[in-house]
C-alpha cells in the first residue's frame, strides 16, 4: 500500500483543475496527509457533518462542487522494470481522474467501488514517478441518496479507502474488482447438503505477453487446519492480450463444516498460475468459502465501504444513548476526569490514529452519570488533535452556534500521528476536576525499500485546506491578575472552609494586585476549596493554572462590563453570569467577541426581577413582579407594550432576550390553525427568577 506521504489541497472552484497533474506543480505548502483521507470531515472543515440529508444542495456548496486534489512520489526499484505495475484503489468518492507523470491515465466514477489501472507504460523505474489523482463528489444518480434525515456518508468526498501498487508478471490474475474486468475469482456452491458440497471455481487469467502462453491453473482447497480438502489442475493455451477465464467443478467435498453465524467455518482457496514449471501468479481468496445448507455464490471482493469513522467518533458524542462502560452507581459529586485511549502504541505515520474516551467520576471512583462538564483537550507531541479542542454540553447553551458540542459524558475525541516518533501527552480538563492525562508512544514506522521507495514529507511550511473554527487565543493582552503555579499544592485533609482559607491566603499572598472583594474571585475560592475537598487536599499545578487562566479571562470581561453606561444591578448580574460562565463551568469565552456583545446593548434602561424567596424587596430603582414571562416583564415597565402588533412584539422579544443572558427560549406545540396542516409552534421566553432583567429604553424596542 502507498497509503501515506500523499499532499492534498481542495479546490472549491470546479473549473480549477489544470496543471495540478503535472511533476513541476510546487505542493510545498500543500498538506501532508495519509489515506484514506476525505476532505469533508471535521478535520479539515472545522464542522461537525456539514451535510445532511434533507439539507438542500443550495445550501453551504463549498465543500460540494469543488475538486480534491491528492499528489504522491515514489521510486519503483530498476530490477523490476520486467514487472507489469498496477495501481489498485479499494474506494474513492465519487469521480476521480488519474494522472501518472503528467500523462493521462484514466478515470473512475463508480463512487465507492474498487478499480486498478495499469500504469506499465508511464512508469519510470529508478526515477521519481508523480502520482496526481483529482477527485469530485458531485452527485449523479438518485440512487446515492440515503433516507431522510440520516448523515449522507456519500458526500465525504476523496480518497476513501487503501491505494496500493500492484507488481505482476505477464501472465497474471487480474485485480479482483476491477472497473474493466471480472477480475479475480467467483466461487459458487450449487449443491450443499449435511453430506457433499460441490464447488465450482471461476478465475480470470491475463496474458499479456508476446507469445503464446501454455497455462496451467491449480486451485486447492483447504480447511482451517491448512489441511488441502481437494485441488484441481487445468490447462488453457491463452494467446497474447487474451483474458480467459477458466471454469473448475470439484469433486464432491464430503461432510463439509457448514457456515452459520455461531460456528462461522471457512475454508481457504488458493490460486496458482504456472507457465511451465514457473509459477507467475498466485492468489488467496480473502474472504473464504463458506458452505451453507441454502447454498451461496459469492464473488471473492473485499469490503469497500466508505470509512468514516473518526467522524462518526465526533458525532456520536451528540447522542444521548452512550455506551457506558462502568457501572453507573449512585455516586457523589464529580472530582476527576479518567481518560482512555485505543492504543498505548502507535506508528509514527499520519495515518495512524487514537481515539480517546473521556468521562467523569467521583473521589470514590465512582462514573457520575449524567456529567456535563465544558471540558478542554490538550495534545503535546508528534499528534494532532483531529476533533474539536472544548467541548460543551448542548445542556448547557442557551443556542446553538458554530461548533461542537456532546449531551452528556462520555466523550470521544481523536488524535492523528504526525509522523515522527516520541511521546504523546494528551490531557482533559475541566474547571474544580482533577484533569486526565495520558501517555502514547509513536514508534519509528519500519520499511522495506527494496522494491518502492516513498520520500519523507516534512510538515513545515505547509498550510491547512481551511482555517479550522477553533477559540481565538483568548489571554492574548490579558492582564494576568493572578499568576500561574509551578509546584504542586497538598493541604491535607480539612473542612471546605478550611480550603477555602488557604487557597486564598495563598493567592494574595502571590498576587498583590488581585481584588479579594470581586465576585470573580470569590466563585474562583469557592471552586477550588470544592476540587480539593474532593481530591483529599491535592491540586496539581495544571488544575490550578487552568482555573486561574479563565479567572483572568473572565476578570478581563468583567473590566470591561464596569466601563459601560448600564445600569449597576445589571452589570452586577452580568458579571456574576460570567463567573459562573467561564469560572465555575469552564465555557471557552473569547473575551473580544464578549466584548462586542456588551457594546451592543444599548445603554440605559430599567432593570426587573422576578422576584424569589431570596429576593431583596428594599432594591431601588428596580421594578419587582412576580411574572417571568418576558412579555409581562416588559408590560411592567412599558404597559403600552401590550398594544404593539404581533411583528413588534416578537420582534422585541427577540431582541431583549439577546440582551440578558438570564432570559431562556423554550418552544411549544400550539393549536392547528384553521386551513393549516401542521401545528403552530410557539416560543416562550422566561426570566429567571431573582436574576436582573434589562428592559431597554423604549426607543430601541418601539414600532
Amino acid at each position: 500500500m502507498i497509503n501515506s506521504q500523499w499532499t492534498f489541497n481542495y479546490f472549491p472552484d470546479e473549473t480549477a483543475n489544470k496543471g495540478y497533474e503535472l511533476p513541476g506543480t510546487d505542493d510545498s505548502k500543500w498538506s501532508a496527509i495519509s489515506l484514506p483521507y476525505t476532505w469533508n470531515t471535521y478535520e479539515t472543515t472545522g464542522e461537525l457533518h456539514p451535510f445532511i440529508k434533507n439539507t438542500a444542495e443550495s445550501d453551504n456548496p463549498y465543500w460540494r462542487i469543488g475538486w480534491g486534489w491528492y499528489r504522491k512520489h515514489f521510486l519503483i526499484n530498476r530490477e523490476y522494470s520486467d514487472r507489469k505495475v498496477f495501481i489498485e484503489f479499494k474506494g474513492v468518492q465519487k469521480y476521480c481522474k488519474v494522472w501518472l507523470n503528467g500523462k493521462y491515465v484514466g478515470e473512475a466514477n463508480i463512487a465507492h467501488k474498487s478499480f486498478d489501472f495499469d500504469i506499465t507504460q508511464f512508469i519510470k523505474h529508478g526515477e521519481d514517478n508523480l502520482l496526481a489523482v483529482a477527485v469530485n463528489n458531485l452527485k449523479t444518480e438518485e440512487s446515492d441518496k440515503a433516507p431522510e434525515g440520516e448523515v449522507n456518508f456519500n458526500v465525504y468526498g476523496g480518497i476513501c479507502h487503501d491505494v496500493t501498487i500492484v507488481l505482476k508478471n505477464s501472465l497474471y490474475i487480474p485485480i479482483q474488482g476491477s472497473s474493466s474486468h471480472d477480475g479475480g475469482t467467483l466461487v459458487i456452491t450449487p449443491q450443499v447438503t449435511e453430506k457433499e458440497g460441490i464447488v465450482r471455481i471461476q478465475t480470470w487469467v491475463k496474458n499479456d505477453n508476446p507469445q503464446k502462453k501454455n497455462c496451467t491453473l491449480q486451485t486447492s482447497i483447504s480447511d482451517t487446519t491448512n489441511r488441502i480438502v481437494q485441488v484441481i489442475k487445468s490447462d488453457a493455451i491463452l494467446t497474447p492480450g487474451q483474458l480467459f477465464m477458466f471454469d473448475q467443478t470439484f469433486k464432491p467435498i464430503k461432510n463439509p463444516h457448514l457456515w452459520s453465524d455461531k460456528v462461522p467455518y471457512l475454508y481457504k482457496i488458493y490460486t496458482e498460475v504456472i507457465d511451465g514449471k514457473t509459477v507467475t501468479d498466485a492468489y488467496a481468496s480473502p474472504q473464504g468459502l463458506k458452505f451453507t445448507s441454502t447454498g451461496d455464490t459469492t464473488r471473492l471482493e473485499t469490503d469497500s465501504r466508505i470509512i468514516n469513522d473518526l467522524e462518526e467518533v465526533l458525532h456520536k458524542n451528540m447522542s444521548e444513548n452512550h455506551v457506558i462502560s462502568a457501572k453507573s452507581t449512585v455516586s457523589d459529586e464529580p472530582s476527576k476526569i479518567i481518560l482512555t485511549s485505543s492504543h498505548q502504541k502507535i506508528t509514527a505515520d499520519r495515518g495512524s490514529v487514537v481515539i480517546l474516551s473521556a468521562d467523569i467520576f467521583d473521589s470514590k471512583g465512582s462514573r457520575v452519570s449524567g456529567a456535563t462538564n465544558t471540558i478542554k483537550w490538550n495534545v503535546s507531541g508528534p499528534a494532532k488533535l483531529i476533533g474539536p479542542i472544548v467541548y460543551e454540553s448542548v445542556v448547557n447553551t442557551r443556542q446553538q452556534t458554530d461548533g461542537v458540542w456532546y449531551m452528556n459524558m462520555p466523550v470521544s475525541n481523536v488524535i492523528r500521528s504526525t509522523g515522527k516518533a516520541g511521546k504523546i501527552h494528551v490531557t482533559v480538563s475541566a474547571s474544580g476536576l482533577a484533569s486526565g492525562s495520558l501517555d502514547i508512544i509513536a514508534e519509528e514506522l519500519e520499511s522495506d525499500n527494496t522494491i518502492l521507495t516513498e520520500p519523507v514529507l516534512q510538515d513545515e511550511g505547509r498550510v491547512a485546506v481551511a482555517r479550522l473554527l477553533l477559540i481565538a487565543n483568548r489571554l492574548d493582552d490579558v492582564l494576568v491578575e493572578i499568576k500561574p503555579a509551578s509546584d504542586e499544592f497538598n493541604f491535607g485533609l480539612s473542612e471546605k472552609p478550611g480550603y477555602a482559607r488557604v487557597i486564598r491566603e495563598y493567592i494574595k499572598k502571590n498576587n498583590s494586585s488581585v481584588d479579594t472583594t470581586s465576585i470573580e474571585f470569590k466563585t474562583l475560592i469557592d471552586l477550588f476549596a470544592v476540587q480539593l475537598l474532593n481530591s483529599n487536599g491535592r491540586l496539581i499545578a495544571d488544575d490550578y493554572n487552568f482555573s486561574v487562566d479563565h479567572y483572568n479571562n473572565c476578570r478581563l470581561i468583567s473590566g470591561y462590563i464596569n466601563s459601560t453606561k448600564l445600569p449597576v444591578l445589571f452589570k452586577d448580574g452580568l458579571k456574576k453570569f460570567y463567573s459562573d460562565a467561564i469560572i465555575k463551568k469552564g465555557s471557552e469565552k473569547n473575551a473580544g467577541e464578549e466584548m462586542n456583545w456588551l457594546n451592543w446593548i444599548p445603554s440605559g434602561g430599567t432593570v426587573v426581577i422576578v422576584q424569589s424567596e431570596k429576593t431583596y424587596t428594599d432594591l431601588k430603582g428596580v421594578i419587582l413582579t412576580k411574572n417571568s414571562g418576558l412579555t409581562e416583564i416588559i408590560s411592567a415597565v412599558y404597559p403600552q407594550f401590550f398594544n404593539f402588533s404581533e411583528e413588534a412584539k416578537e420582534r422585541a422579544l427577540i431582541f431583549i432576550s439577546k440582551v440578558n443572558p438570564y432570559v431562556h427560549v423554550t418552544s411549544t406545540v400550539g393549536q392547528r390553525r384553521e386551513g393549516d396542516t401542521a401545528k403552530k409552534t410557539n416560543l416562550l421566553y422566561i426570566a429567571e427568577k431573582g436574576q436582573p432583567i434589562l428592559i431597554p429604553l423604549l426607543k430601541f424596542i418601539s414600532e
